[in-house]
């Protein structure tokens, strides 16, 4: 999200001539950052109880393995795959359904939506159910969600009325300006929430700095036991 964010900041154009203006690449990383928020609220800050967390992460877990499986059948590679790999993959899967009948949570689902998410094809969460539980105005994060999706895959609210409005061509223009200032409110809405839930989970986070100070790197111990050289600043 910090990665994230820091890349708006850069693609957003100072209010100065001859700068280069792309609503749609701003639009496009927001939208980004609204779904890596969400993923975050989901795994790590939503308060629930530790069977519905570890099915979250089963969920999870089933969902990158369909993703992968998809992704990689693209390329036709899943027909060539030897017996090892294909058995491998097999049992991989039959883990997860293995630890999804187990949990509690999980197998009390109705029947259907547990078919569903057994087959990890989509996000193991309901987007407007994550936003209720932040907090946030479902109305105002779906028409926003929705605007920026139509910049991230070029839909025609991306391209009609480019001339009209005076956009599309790196220039500012009155209509990109607005769009901007829509973008990175919303970003900083995401941000600010994402800053409040980790100094909930880690209340010295902000006073430890963003580098770990010579002293405490001299006497963290490595992995084999010995203690760390100090280095540089």
């Amino acid at each position: 999200m910090v990665a994230g964010t820091r890349s708006i900041q850069t693609l957003t154009p100072e209010l100065q001539p001859k700068v280069h203006w792309d609503f749609s690449a701003v639009a496009s990383l927001t939208r980004n950052l609204a779904d890596c928020y969400l993923f975050f609220y989901f795994l790590c800050v939503d308060s629930v109880p530790a069977v519905e967390k570890d099915a979250r992460i089963i969920l999870l877990n089933l969902h990158d393995e369909a993703s992968r499986r998809k992704l990689f059948g693209e390329l036709g590679e899943e027909n060539e795959e030897d017996a090892k790999t294909v058995a491998a993959r097999a049992a991989v899967h039959g883990d997860l359904v293995s630890k999804f009948g187990a949990n509690a949570y999980l197998s009390s689902l109705p029947e259907k939506r547990q078919k569903e998410l057994i087959r990890g094809e989509k996000t193991p969460f309901v987007q407007d159910d994550v936003i209720e539980r932040i907090g946030m105005d479902r109305k105002h994060f779906r028409f926003l969600y929705r605007f920026f999706r139509n910049h991230t895959h070029t839909g025609p609210v991306a391209f009609y009325r480019m001339s009209t409005h005076g956009r599309g061509h790196g220039f500012e223009n009155p209509r990109d300006v607005f769009n901007m200032s829509l973008a990175l409110d919303f970003a900083c809405d995401m941000m600010r929430r994402a800053s409040g839930d980790i100094l909930n989970l880690f209340p010295n986070a902000e006073t430890r700095g963003t580098c770990i100070e010579g002293a405490a790197a001299r006497v963290r111990p490595t992995s084999s036991g010995r203690k760390r050289r100090a280095t540089k600043s």
